[in-house]
């Protein structure tokens, strides 16, 4: 091994010390990159959970009326996306590393664009929910592939931020998906049913967008061209450095295996399906639970965006806390705040509008873990292959939510109070406050061990170094 190659090895890992000049070039460059990637894939978000979430709309507003569903099987209108979700989430997460990123992204968007204006001619159960499995199969490459997608661009200590903003447009599509629903099926468009003119014009907004992504989504920072000869170098030399270059880096079955064994990865799918289990809960069931306060339909699905805009401000609010407090105490207090909100739903006695309150308090505090535990996941796990399968592992596990979520929210059988799923949305935020204290121990005490113990692996190569991921002796988890 050269001189020049054990210097490169030294900084694997580690944090990188920059020159003056080097930190102005930093911002040049992550201002490019925003400014290509931030906008683009915020956008694909937002019109992704409107068309999954646009079914709690259609329901409020008379789908049940066309498509004659049967108690046991209206729940599964939710919930079968949800189990193709997470049946192909893995599997393209390593189509992704197989194909190039613009390439995947534009056919999923187009797939489950395509399926959603398909829906607005469903007019039976099996058709419907047929539709609604494939939308699932299409949306399964979206969330964990742009989880995985983001650090080819970015830092462990620059990936917060961006997280936040991406998760924060899913959050947003809650806030207009309400209103923009009603708007929609308050249109005639032939003998169309008013609450299907929302899947058609949706899914043909959505259409052009992936259509658009072809030209719009870069692949590599080494392969493109807006960058200066000294910006492609730096930030060439910092991901390299960081986690590697997603261009150089392959899938294999040993990653995959490796991945699959960390108990690390099962735990961060937990607190995953915790904080989605209110998210379904407050994102798609969000109309039906405002109408069961005691408002109409109508306004019951307009108000519905009152939580997801509280959820939205307390998302974009991570931007600043993740980086100034550490990524356990975010997760702590926000989780906190969306336990006392829904715990006051689900067992006071208020009346409708100081419910509505407590359910915008919930709100807040629940959308924001799920960029902080999103990003706590993606920046612990030490490389690209290891991180691509554990987020497609994490959210799969919040796809089960998907599952389960309209289960206990039935409205045939659990309407008007629906104490049995607000129970278990407490239970769940509680959870994440337990586990995301376990870590910090845990981290901390991992830390402090390995830098009382320093491991010499100089002699290893690169890539037997790589291997390691979050085991390699100068890697320190972020708390």
């Amino acid at each position: 091994m050269s001189d020049k190659e054990k210097q490169e090895l030294t900084t694997i890992n580690q944090d990188e010390v920059l020159t003056p000049r080097e930190q102005t070039v930093v911002k040049q460059y992550l201002k490019k990159v925003d400014i290509r990637i931030l906008p683009i894939f915020s956008l694909v978000y937002l019109l992704a959970v409107m068309d999954r979430a646009n079914i709690g709309s259609a329901i409020n507003l008379g789908l049940g009326d066309t498509v004659k569903f049967t108690k046991q099987q209206a729940p599964w209108n939710v919930s079968i996306f949800f189990v193709f979700y997470i049946i192909c989430e893995t599997p393209a997460n390593i189509l992704l590393k197989k194909l190039k990123p613009h390439i995947w992204f534009t056919i999923i968007v187009c797939g489950w664009s395509i399926t959603c204006i398909l829906m607005t001619w469903a007019r039976t159960p099996a058709t419907l929910l047929t539709a609604r499995g494939f939308l699932g199969a299409f949306e399964s490459g979206l969330t964990p592939g742009v989880v995985g997608y983001m650090p080819y661009w970015y830092t462990r200590s620059e990936i917060g931020l961006r997280m936040s903003i991406f998760f924060a447009a899913g959050t947003l599509s809650g806030v207009f998906g309400g209103p923009i629903a009603v708007g929609l099926s308050s249109l005639t468009i032939g003998n169309i049913p008013s609450y299907a003119i929302i899947f058609l014009i949706e899914g043909i907004v959505s259409l052009l967008v992936g259509i658009s992504l072809y030209f719009l989504v870069y692949d590599y920072p080494d392969t493109v061209k807006f960058f200066t000869p000294e910006e492609k170098e730096l930030i060439v030399r910092r991901i390299t450095n960081d986690q590697g270059l997603a261009s150089k880096t392959s899938m294999s079955m040993k990653q995959t295996i490796n991945a699959l064994l960390d108990w690390k990865m099962w735990l961060y799918a937990v607190m995953f399906f915790a904080v989605n289990f209110a998210g379904v809960t407050l994102g798609v069931f969000g109309p039906v639970l405002v109408s069961s306060l005691g408002f109409s339909s109508i306004r019951g699905t307009l108000m519905s965006s009152l939580p997801n805009a509280a959820g939205f401000i307390g998302q974009l609010l991570t931007g600043y806390t993740m980086a100034r407090f550490p990524l356990w105490l975010n997760s702590i207090v926000f989780a906190a705040i969306g336990c006392f909100g829904i715990c006051m739903v689900a067992f006071t006695h208020f009346s409708p509008v100081p419910k509505l309150i407590m359910l915008c308090i919930g709100g807040f505090g629940v959308f924001p873990n799920i960029p902080i535990i999103a990003t706590w996941m993606s920046i612990n796990m030490g490389g690209i292959s290891k991180r691509m399968v554990a987020s497609a592992m994490t959210v799969s596990f919040g796809g089960i939510a998907g599952i389960t979520a309209p289960l206990a929210f039935n409205k045939e059988l659990y309407a008007p109070k629906f104490t049995l799923g607000l129970a278990l949305n407490t239970a769940c935020l509680a959870l994440i406050c337990v586990l995301a204290l376990f870590f910090k121990f845990y981290y901390d005490m991992e830390n402090r061990r390995r830098d009382n113990n320093p491991v010499d692996v100089s002699h290893l190569s690169e890539f037997e170094q790589r291997e390691l991921n979050d085991k390699h002796p100068d890697f320190r988890y972020k708390l």
